[in-house]
């Protein structure tokens, strides 16, 4: 059987209803059964609760889909948590509207431990960035049968922030030529697609899909590369058959945090060219 997932993602902090539609496995209340002895099981909802104590609120969530008969309940899950503590407000200047998020990743089946990202939301995109690079690194917390090492993580991440806005800001200052457009889109296409799979090309990556974005600096040249390769929709043809077909989105937990992060790597060696 599969079960079909995607995210799910509120203007505000999302109930126990809406994180259960998003992804159940979130309220597993023991592992999945094939699990050894070994593995110490911390259930999800009560990192939830710990987070919503601590002040961070669950805005979005996911679960990975299974062909295994009663595996839906344990998959792998991600849950983007926001800061909405007293004084917490979004980075605006000249980046838009953005949100730094927490990234929680985990499973209840052996697929994941917890782990946690640094992430951006835009309020125009609906797709959600997670960062990477040595210094906003993914953080990896044991099944330790306590929550409170994932609550420390946390605030690991929420401390880079102001680094990864800054960043984001840097890429904001510079601008790309046409030609170094081109040849960041097809830098892009290639962490997508294997190589001559593509079925759509560098300047359909390159397209904005509204009027902030098409100015040529390089924080909107990656967001519009974001937001086409990962939320697809684009029109182009099977490279093989030449068959019409339309992209699809990167709904997968794995492929979705992969990608964002190569992509986000890839901004920051545009940088350090242009710097």
């Amino acid at each position: 059987m599969s079960n079909r997932y995607q995210m799910i993602r509120t203007d505000s902090a999302m109930t126990n209803d809406q994180l259960r539609a998003a992804a159940p496995s979130i309220f597993a209340a023991q592992p999945w059964h094939a699990m050894s002895d070994r593995y110490t099981f911390i259930p999800t909802s009560a990192v939830v609760d710990r987070m919503r104590a601590e002040g961070f609120q669950p805005v979005a969530a996911t679960q990975s889909r299974t062909r295994i008969e009663g595996k839906g309940d344990f998959t792998k899950h991600v849950i983007r948590f926001r800061d909405m503590r007293a004084g917490s407000a979004p980075a605006t200047r000249a980046l838009g509207v953005i949100y730094p998020e927490l990234v929680l990743t985990n499973s209840h089946d052996g697929g994941s431990a917890y782990k946690l990202d640094a992430g951006l939301f835009r309020l125009v995109c609906t797709n959600g960035m997670v960062v990477s690079d040595g210094e906003f690194s993914q953080i990896n917390v044991r099944h330790s049968g306590s929550a409170d090492g994932i609550i420390e993580a946390s605030y690991e991440v929420v401390e880079q922030f102001p680094k990864v806005i800054d960043s984001a800001a840097s890429f904001q200052a510079l601008r790309l030529t046409a030609p170094e457009q081109r040849a960041y889109a097809s830098a892009a296409l290639a962490l997508r697609y294997d190589e001559g799979t593509a079925p759509v090309s560098a300047d359909q990556v390159m397209r904005a899909r509204r009027t902030e974005d098409s100015d040529s600096t390089l924080w909107n040249t990656f967001n519009r590369a974001q937001e086409n390769l990962v939320g697809g929709g684009l029109h182009g043809r099977n490279a093989e058959t030449r068959r019409r077909v339309t992209t699809r989105p990167v709904n997968g937990i794995s492929e979705n945090t992969r990608l964002n992060k190569a992509l986000w790597t890839l901004t920051q060696e545009m940088a350090k060219l242009k710097g």
